[in-house]
């Protein structure tokens, strides 16, 4: 099983936009996130990862199932044709999810 994490902070040109701007542009991203969907990816949700300052430092993070690891690069090309990095500054992480027995023996040799 195969997930894709997206991280984003927020620009100061999505800080300049009015609330309703911002929505508009949330409301106008909704086919993109849905044709992923379609496509087989599932969104399992969103957090705010809060670092416990109060710099703005904030960063959002979108949870999604893909079906494979390249799935990845289609998410962000759709995100980046809808404008996405326009607005916000990113941190991805994506991998396949390890069960305790194999992530174990990585953490204790992760050299090997």
């Amino acid at each position: 099983m195969n997930y894709y994490i997206e991280e984003w902070k927020h620009r100061h040109e999505w800080l300049a936009m009015t609330p309703e701007d911002r929505g508009k542009f949330l409301f106008d991203l909704s086919p993109t996130i849905q044709n992923l969907i379609d496509e087989g990816a599932e969104l399992i949700g969103y957090c705010v990862k809060h670092n416990g300052r109060h710099d703005n430092a904030d960063r959002f993070l979108r949870v999604w199932r893909v079906p494979a690891k390249e799935f990845a690069g289609r998410i962000e090309a759709a995100l980046e044709k809808a404008g996405w990095h326009a607005f916000f500054e990113r941190g991805d992480a994506h991998g396949e999810v390890m069960t305790q027995q194999v992530a174990i023996p990585y953490l204790v040799n992760p050299e090997k």
